[in-house]
């Protein structure tokens, strides 16, 4: 198992009915997509668990606090990465750096070891795409066309 601790700093300001609304959606198009979203799991009871990509499975755990959504973002990317992109980065180095901010890049280098900064800082930039971009580039690096929505009656 992966897991992944998202801080504080990285919640974006979202009314809890519109973060709600918006995590339901993103729910649906993973669901959508084969993943399983779990919204429990024993290592939610860490204090500074906010989710986790189980590894090797279309799974994420998405933990009762924190930004949630921001957390399936960043967990589902997890698994885009390894299931999709088998460790090739979609975003360069470059582009990284320009795109996060000095706090990231300060918890980047004391958080995680320097061959795991690129794989992070790649998910912490795509979990703030607007979901509509974030979807398109899970459908692109997974090489699945986007579902289609479901015809009216």
């Amino acid at each position: 198992m992966r897991a992944t601790l998202l801080g504080a700093a990285t919640l974006q300001p979202l009314g809890a009915d519109a973060r709600g609304d918006r995590l339901q959606e993103a729910i649906a198009a993973f669901e959508q997509r084969g993943f399983v979203i779990r919204r429990e799991h024993p290592r939610c009871a860490e204090p500074q668990l906010f989710g986790l990509y189980v590894r090797g499975r279309r799974e994420v755990v998405v933990c009762p606090k924190g930004n949630q959504l921001e957390t399936l973002l960043h967990e589902g990317w997890h698994g885009v990465q390894s299931l999709c992109l088998r460790g090739t980065p979609l975003v360069g180095s470059d582009a990284l750096l320009r795109q996060l901010g000095r706090r990231d890049r300060r918890e980047l280098q004391l958080l995680y070891r320097p061959n795991q900064w690129q794989r992070e800082a790649e998910a912490r930039v795509m979990a703030r795409e607007p979901l509509g971009r974030y979807l398109e580039a899970l459908d692109r690096a997974c090489a699945a066309p986007a579902p289609q929505a479901p015809k009216a009656d």
